[in-house]
């Protein structure tokens, strides 16, 4: 009788333990403007999400007013859904939560401000972040999507954001590598170095960074993908910018900097 008393106390236990791990898993949300917006941090999200971190891409629009490059010449609300399709495919490699699709107007996210903060609370208050993350402001590229989803999480949760963004030396080297490929790509809006806070190693990513990305057929072409390739090989970190005065939990820090 002991014995099934002991055991009965051990399932109960190993329960209620199983409930608060799952209750205690923390996690982040990530928002973005496009499907694809994520490839400039890959290798640290699928970082976080192998350390037991939940991953919550956000994306704002589906990028219904982008161009195809799949040969397909798909348009509007056909491309807005191949897109979601690749993003949740690429998630999936990541190792991220399923994608969140809020389905603004794409390059209009400016005149849905109001909207836009009620929605990203709301998201933030049912999976309480130990951390957003979201575009350096400039958003990298200066798309205007970008700027506007940079603006909105400084506005509304500068406590605890981390920004991701490009310095100028990074900027440099992905300029070298889409030029060895014939595309004359730059980067609009790097930082300076001495900006950075966190350079994360994702050496080790390389190749689900290069799978993730080269999911997106409909915006990156053979040669775009190439040029990524080669970018990751050359530069095996990824940056993020924390503003003076954040303070973030110390076991994201240290995750970050593993």
């Amino acid at each position: 009788m002991m014995i099934v008393i002991l055991l009965a106390v051990f399932v109960c236990s190993c329960q209620s333990i199983q409930e608060v791990n799952s209750i205690d898993t923390p996690s982040v949300v990530v928002f973005l403007a496009h499907p694809d917006d994520e490839t400039w941090v890959s290798g640290t999200l699928a970082k976080l999400a192998d350390r037991g971190v939940r991953v919550f891409p956000v994306y704002a629009t589906s990028g219904d007013a982008g161009s195809d490059h799949s040969g397909q010449e798909l348009t509007g609300a056909d491309l807005a859904r191949v897109r979601e399709q690749e993003a949740i495919a690429a998630s999936s490699i990541l190792g991220l939560e399923t994608p969140i699709f809020l389905r603004f107007p794409d390059g209009k996210l400016a005149n849905f401000h109001q909207q836009l903060i009620e929605t990203f609370e709301s998201i933030v208050t049912q999976k309480n972040p130990i951390a957003v993350m979201s575009f350096i402001r400039g958003g990298i590229t200066d798309n205007r999507d970008h700027k506007t989803v940079n603006k909105l999480v400084a506005g509304e949760f500068n406590e605890n954001a981390i920004y991701f963004a490009l310095s100028d030396t990074r900027a440099d080297i992905l300029s070298r590598s889409v030029e060895r490929f014939g595309l004359g790509y730059r980067v609009a809006d790097p930082v300076d170095d001495s900006e950075i806070s966190i350079r994360v190693d994702v050496s080790s990513y390389a190749r689900r960074r290069i799978s993730a990305m080269s999911i997106y057929t409909s915006q990156f072409s053979p040669t775009m993908i190439s040029a990524f390739s080669d970018f990751v090989e050359r530069s095996t970190v990824e940056e993020l910018v924390i503003l003076d005065g954040v303070e973030l939990p110390n076991n994201l820090l240290y995750l970050l900097n593993l």
